[in-house]
């Protein structure tokens, strides 16, 4: 037919109108207006290294909001009270109550006292140490932290050192922070020392005592906290010189050997004790100033001058960690019988409670009883230690019955085998034998306070006795087992009852744990595909079975 346009004409013709009309443009403005305001309001809620921008973009979109409201003001009154106007209002408004509301309820929780942490090993949660601590300052304490504001390389740490002194603030009101720019504030970080950031400088505000902090994990706070309070720092010494192990990290590498007891060391330096290492062949005398000496693991004989100097320390009121094995040398032995314990010579083996299968690995549980608490003795060192082990433990005992026991000398179970366990004689066929083997419950560990020896030495100092806390393993606080279970707690916690630091006994601060997904390239592609298009296709689904029932 003639005379009628063509399509392209047609086409031409309606996209001239529809661009010279302002209702076109107002719905372009409408619709990207609406979604720069929504990627500028998400921009500025996650990413703060680009707020200048992301603000840019949200004034954008609600200026091109307002020219969609100037270009069709009547259009969209209309839109407003017709039926999808009305939907759409209503949507909005229940929208904008729901987020008040999470808002207020998340304001509310924040402002109380109650935290509800549902990590598996309770990371978010002040540990029993801390609260403790914490509870019982006694003179203000404030923590300035010197941080850089927007450092994108240590936004993690600003937001986790924040998220603990926060904590630290809500269980203590005598505990304060505050964070201070130490660029724009340079003569306050100069008077705090500090020249390195960032740092976290704990304080006693009327002392004025400091301590500097540059890790942000719970222990290390507390250790501040504790040398910023002006509690003095006890000597804890080591000793060597006859096989016992002790630091084996290399500088170079950062490496350790699992026989060593560098995190033992490192343990109780975050206890705020300093650590020595002591020769009794150079300096023939324990020093005055020791308030513990562990004895980890020898395999060499004491001489009989370092016996002697050993016992004058003893019976001067001396503390003693004793960590000695099957084969620890006789001296170490006939040291210990002196103060009334006997040390066998055969490993203990459990076929009830132990790690995996290994007989000769007893697993000691506070569900099995096998804890002696401070209920019964008065001992509180393994009160909130749940699970230990102790890998070729032998046993203990007095040296003589019960009923000979001298008065002054207080035997005391630390832990105990089950009843199914047994002094094995024959390690290579681990099998209890009623004729030769010692059935159980075994004591794996003993605390002993005594005022003098069995053969008649009495402890000198009229204000003290002397306490021995004596294991029948060394392993478990080495290198290689020293964070299995609370390995560690049991023996930072009797150096802490040895030291009378009491507030110190509780069950240290855990690590982070660090959760990692292990996908190979197919299952990769797998999540980050089915990630982008399985919501997308769910949504359509239900959209179109919508449409089908509404049609």
């Amino acid at each position: 037919m003639t005379g009628q346009p063509s399509n392209r004409e047609v086409i031409r013709e309606t996209l001239t109108s529809s661009v010279a009309s302002a209702g076109f443009w107002s719905a372009i403005s409408a619709v990207v207006g609406f979604v720069a305001t929504l990627a500028g309001v998400v921009l500025v809620l996650t990413i703060d290294e680009i707020r200048n921008v992301s603000l840019t973009v949200l004034i954008i979109g609600l200026v091109l909001l307002f020219i969609a409201l100037v270009l069709s003001p009547r259009a969209i009154a209309m839109f407003m009270v017709g039926r999808r106007g009305r939907f759409g209002a209503n949507a909005i408004v229940m929208t904008l109550a729901f987020l008040l509301i999470a808002m207020l309820v998340n304001f509310l929780f924040f402002r109380a006292s109650t935290r509800f942490d549902m990590t598996s090993t309770r990371v978010f949660s002040l540990s029993p140490q801390t609260q403790q601590i914490l509870d019982r300052l006694d003179s203000p304490v404030r923590a300035n932290a010197f941080f850089i504001p927007n450092d994108s390389q240590n936004s993690f740490a600003q937001q986790q050192a924040e998220d603990l002194l926060n904590e630290f603030q809500r269980r203590s009101s005598n505990f304060t922070y505050r964070f201070i720019d130490p660029q724009l504030e340079r003569e306050q970080a100069l008077q705090y020392g500090v020249e390195q950031y960032p740092t976290i400088v704990f304080e006693d505000v009327e002392s004025g005592n400091q301590q500097g902090v540059f890790n942000y994990s719970e222990q290390d706070f507390l250790t501040g906290v504790l040398i910023a309070t002006g509690i003095q720092q006890k000597r804890v010494y080591f000793l060597t010189g006859h096989g016992e192990a002790f630091l084996t990290r290399d500088p170079a590498t950062g490496e350790t050997d699992p026989n060593g007891y560098d995190f033992a060391r490192e343990g109780l330096l975050r206890d705020n004790y300093q650590i020595w290492p002591l020769n009794l062949k150079q300096d023939l005398a324990v020093p005055a100033d020791a308030a513990v000496l562990i004895i980890g693991g020898p395999d060499q004989d004491l001489s009989i001058q370092e016996l002697d100097a050993l016992m004058e320390y003893m019976l001067d009121g001396g503390k003693l960690v004793a960590l000695l094995d099957t084969d620890s040398p006789g001296t170490y032995r006939q040291f210990l019988r002196r103060w009334g314990v006997h040390i066998f010579e055969e490993s203990v083996a459990d076929i009830v409670s132990n790690v995996a299968g290994e007989l000769l690995t007893p697993m000691v549980q506070k569900s099995n009883l096998q804890f002696n608490t401070s209920g019964a003795s008065g001992i509180p060192i393994a009160d909130q230690v749940n699970v230990a082990f102790f890998p070729g433990v032998t046993a203990l005992t007095l040296a003589l019955p019960p009923e000979d026991l001298p008065p002054f000398i207080q035997y005391d179970t630390l832990i105990s085998s089950t009843p199914a366990s047994w002094l094995e004689t024959n390690p290579d066929e681990v099998e209890f034998e009623t004729e030769t083997d010692l059935g159980g419950p075994l004591d794996l560990a003993a605390v002993v306070q005594a005022g003098g020896t069995l053969d008649g030495q009495v402890v000198t100092n009229p204000d003290t006795v002397a306490k021995l806390v004596i294991f029948g393993d060394s392993d478990f606080a080495r290198n290689g087992f020293f964070f299995s279970s609370e390995n560690a707690d049991l023996l930072l916690n009797s150096v802490n009852w040895l030291a009378e630091d009491f507030d110190l006994i509780a069950v240290r601060p855990k690590l982070v744990p660090f959760r990692e997904l292990v996908v190979n390239q197919r299952e990769r592609n797998f999540i980050k595909w089915s990630s982008w298009l399985v919501p997308p296709i769910i949504m359509l689904i239900f959209g179109v079975i919508a449409w089908w029932r509404r049609r």
